[in-house]
C-alpha cells in the first residue's frame, strides 16, 4: 500500500509524505513494523474533528 511508510522513509521523504496527505489520502507511518501515526491534511482533520 503506497499510503503506508516506514518511519525511516517518512523522515527522508517528508515533503512527499505531506504532499500525498494533502492531494490524495491520509498517510500511515509505521515504527518497528507497527502502526504509529497517521498524517492527514488539515481539511480532512477539520471534517473529522470539530475544532
Amino acid at each position: 500500500m503506497k499510503n503506508t511508510w516506514q518511519l525511516q522513509d517518512a523522515k527522508s521523504k517528508f515533503s512527499q509524505l505531506v504532499e500525498n496527505a494533502i492531494s490524495t489520502e491520509p498517510q500511515f507511518v509505521t515504527k518497528h513494523g507497527h502502526n504509529a501515526v497517521v498524517i492527514l491534511s488539515f481539511e480532512d482533520y477539520k471534517k473529522n474533528y470539530k475544532t
